[in-house]
């Protein structure tokens, strides 16, 4: 063994990823290819880190209050969604 650390939840969150592009927009995101694309790339990290903020929501009383004020990961949370909206409709106006 290479004595690396494997994170089964970051390669489970990715299988389920790739499985979602594949049946639901035909395409294959990469994602576990260590040479992935850097468009897919960008794109999964900003889903990943949305997933994280979103369930901040639920322990986090002040996330409104962040929203508001744009700050910490209610900022990042905004920019990531930017990121998805962008590559999700590159994908559709490919297809289309």
């Amino acid at each position: 063994m290479s004595g690396q650390l494997i994170e089964f939840q970051d390669l489970f969150m990715k299988i389920a990823l790739e499985s979602i592009f594949k049946v639901g927009f035909g395409i294959d995101l990469n994602c576990l290819d260590w040479l992935s694309n850097e468009e897919a790339t960008t794109f999964s990290k900003a889903f990943d880190d949305d997933n994280e903020a979103v369930n901040l929501c639920f322990v986090n009383p002040l996330w409104k209050l962040k929203r508001f004020i744009n700050i910490g990961s209610e900022a990042s949370l905004k920019k990531n969604i930017e990121i998805i909206d962008k590559f999700v409709h590159n994908i559709i106006s490919t297809k289309k």
